[in-house]
């Protein structure tokens, strides 16, 4: 008994074996993506650390000038009353 190999056997065969290798590239994409999400889920994260790393000092220098600005503000503004005491006295 011969078995006989026909054309459209082979072709039926080939697409069995595409459909198959189809879904095995489909199911690792899909741990690929998976895994990709949670690496930029913690690039995020890092990349927010350094952030606060970074801007806590900044944050910090900030505060000092502006209590130094504040400060030389109020200098600078308030009126020298010593002067104006000697020129009264001098008048007298």
């Amino acid at each position: 008994m011969e078995t006989v190999v026909t054309l459209t056997d082979v072709f039926q065969y080939l697409e069995i074996t595409v459909a198959v290798l189809l879904i095995v590239v489909l199911y690792h994409i899909l741990f690929i993506t998976v895994g990709i999400r949670k690496v930029l889920r913690r690039i995020e994260t890092i990349t927010n650390e350094i952030q606060e790393v970074i801007m806590k000092p900044m944050n910090v220098a900030d505060h000092i000038l502006e209590g130094i600005v504040k400060y030389m503000d109020t200098q600078g503004s308030a009126p020298k009353k010593s002067a104006k005491k000697t020129k009264a006295k001098k008048k007298k």
